[in-house]
């Protein structure tokens, strides 16, 4: 993909939103032949864009600390294109801007700080999609055009016309209604309509979980009184979707991270909040956590 300025592709996001992947599904590489949509259902949208400094890594870090910052890289090496894993610290990548990815997050491995970065290519690629990047080299050419969208705004799905009602049968009983009005409840009382009953592997207990929108973002409406950050960060291990989990700090003094009948559960160095009076319900999806310490991502 040849790159006028990501700019651009950011500001045809504050006119039209962006599709969901389930109405303009991915296809390259699968042996069909893609056609360009006119129309698609936004599944987000934006009200503007800010522009990072060119060649300013720090103001890069600052950016990606808070949000996903898109950018421009050069990918046309076999450098990149041929990336398996580890921390990407090749001059040869170029800088020669073709293709672009986005900025998630960074963090330190062996000593050499980096950029986690989301590709584009499917899961096979690099490291599950993803390819760490040196940080303050310019690698590939990733700090010349960041930019990042202001406003996001995850859409819900559109009502259709309704069609004339048959004679209702008679109701049957209704079943429980979630337990308050915010995501990540109790799904002992039942879960919201875009949630799922999580199940997360090497962790007991359960929670209602909101699917990951684009992959990264989560709603931020959670239980009264709860601290606890929410982050996508769990994985269907089948289906590869992604869904959100609340963040906490395991051991912390502090009573509310996680609220009533939920407490802080450690994995992976960090802590996942799970309710400890769920009762045992199907169907229940199981995921996986998959965040890695040592990396910020938002």
């Amino acid at each position: 993909m040849r790159l006028a300025l990501l700019a651009c592709r950011l500001a045809m996001l504050e006119l039209h939103g962006g599709c969901s992947e389930a109405s303009y599904p991915y296809t390259s590489g699968t042996g069909i032949t893609g056609t360009c949509k006119k129309t698609c259902a936004p599944d987000v949208t934006i009200t503007g864009h800010t522009d990072v400094p060119s060649k300013d890594e720090k103001s890069l870090q600052a950016a990606v600390s808070k949000q996903p910052v898109s950018v421009a890289i050069e990918a046309d090496k076999s450098a990149f294109q041929l990336y398996k894993g580890g921390v990407l610290d090749d001059a040869t990548c170029g800088t020669q801007l073709d293709h672009g990815v986005l900025v998630v997050g960074f963090g330190t491995d062996s000593g050499k700080d980096y950029w986690k970065v989301k590709n584009s290519w499917g899961p096979t690629w690099g490291e599950q999609g993803y390819i760490r990047m040196i940080r303050n080299k310019n690698q590939c050419g990733i700090a010349q055009q960041p930019s990042f969208p202001t406003g996001a705004k995850a859409m819900g799905p559109s009502p259709g016309p309704s069609p004339p009602a048959p004679p209702s049968p008679p109701s049957p009983p209704s079943p429980p209604a979630p337990s308050s009005n915010s995501h990540y409840e109790d799904p002992k009382a039942g879960c919201r309509s875009d949630e799922k009953d999580i199940q997360i592997q090497g962790v007991p207990g359960a929670v209602c979980s909101p699917a990951c929108t684009l992959g990264i973002f989560c709603p931020k409406d959670v239980p009264t009184g709860v601290t606890a950050k929410p982050t996508c960060a769990l994985q269907d291990s089948s289906a590869h979707k992604k869904y959100c989990a609340l963040i906490c700090t395991p051991g912390s003094n502090e009573a509310d991270q996680c609220g009533a009948n939920a407490s802080c559960k450690s994995i992976s160095g960090v802590g996942i909040c799970t309710y400890d009076d769920d009762k045992d319900t199907a169907p229940r999806t199981h995921v996986e956590y998959v965040g890695k310490a040592q990396e910020i991502v938002v």
